[in-house]
C-alpha cells in the first residue's frame, strides 16, 4: 500500500507564508503562539500545545504573563519552551520602551508608570537612566549597570557620558528591587547625591530616582529623601 502523506507537510511554511501576505492580524490567539513555539520546537506539531495553553492561561496574554514555573507546569511544555516564552514576553516589553522615545514624562505619575513597566519583571537588580529634553521627552534609556539579587551599583562615568551624547537636559535613575520593598537605602541616597551633583555641574538635572518591585514604584524626590538636592 502507498505510504499515507502527512497532512501536517509544509504547515510551518504556509503558516509563515501566511503571516508575510496578510500580517498578524490574521491569525488567532493560538496560531500566534503556535509560531512562537516553532523556536523551541524544530520540528514537533505545537498547535496542541498551544491549545492547552490557551486553555490553561485563557489566552495569549495570559500565557505570556505566566511565569515560568507554571508554563513548566503544562503538559508537553518543556523548560526550553517556557524560557522561549518568558523572552519573548520580556523581549516585548523592552522593545516597546526603547520604541517609546518621543514619550513624555513630565509628571511623577508618568515617570512612575514608565519606570515600572521598564524594570518591574525583572529578577535581578538592575540600573537604567532615562534621558529627557527641555520639554521632559524621552530622548534614550539605557541599562547602567547590572546587579545581584539584592545590590546594585551606579555606573557614574556611564550616565554621564550618555548624557552629554543624547545632550539630554534632565535624568533620571530607575532601579528595581526583585521581592523586596521599594524604600530606597542609605546606598540608594548616597549614590544619587553622588550622580545629582555630577550632573548639575555639568547644567544637567536629576529629576528623580525611581525605585520599583513587582507591585508597586517609590519616587524619592516625592518622599523628599534629599531636601538638599530637590527643595521642590
Amino acid at each position: 500500500m502507498p505510504e499515507k502523506e502527512n497532512p501536517h507537510k509544509g504547515h510551518r511554511q504556509r503558516m509563515l507564508k501566511k503571516y508575510t501576505e496578510l500580517g498578524i492580524g490574521c491569525f488567532e490567539d493560538h496560531e500566534i503562539l503556535e509560531i512562537l513555539l516553532y523556536s523551541a520546537y524544530t520540528r514537533r506539531n505545537t498547535n496542541d500545545i498551544a491549545h492547552d495553553l490557551i486553555k490553561r492561561f485563557g489566552s495569549l496574554n495570559g500565557v505570556l504573563n505566566a511565569s515560568y514555573d507554571d508554563l513548566c507546569e503544562v503538559e508537553n511544555v518543556g523548560p526550553n519552551a517556557a524560557a522561549m516564552l518568558c523572552f519573548f514576553k520580556d523581549f516585548a516589553l523592552r522593545h516597546n520602551v526603547h520604541d517609546n522615545s518621543g514619550v513624555v514624562l513630565d509628571t511623577s505619575e508618568k515617570l512612575r508608570s514608565f519606570c515600572h513597566t521598564l524594570l518591574s519583571k525583572n529578577r535581578i537588580e538592575v540600573a537604567h537612566a532615562l534621558f529627557l529634553d527641555d520639554s521632559y521627552t524621552l530622548i534614550s534609556e539605557a541599562q547602567i549597570s547590572v546587579g545581584v539579587t539584592n545590590r546594585v551599583e551606579f555606573d557614574l562615568k556611564k550616565i554621564v557620558a550618555k548624557a552629554l551624547k543624547s545632550q539630554s537636559s534632565h535624568v533620571v535613575l530607575v532601579h528595581n528591587h526583585p521581592g523586596g520593598v521599594t524604600m530606597a537605602s542609605a546606598t540608594d541616597v548616597a549614590a544619587t547625591r553622588r550622580t545629582a551633583n555630577a550632573l548639575k555641574e555639568l547644567g544637567i538635572e536629576l529629576v528623580d530616582h525611581i525605585i520599583v518591585n513587582e507591585e508597586s514604584s517609590y519616587s524619592m524626590r516625592m518622599a523628599r529623601m534629599l531636601p538638599d538636592i530637590w527643595n521642590s
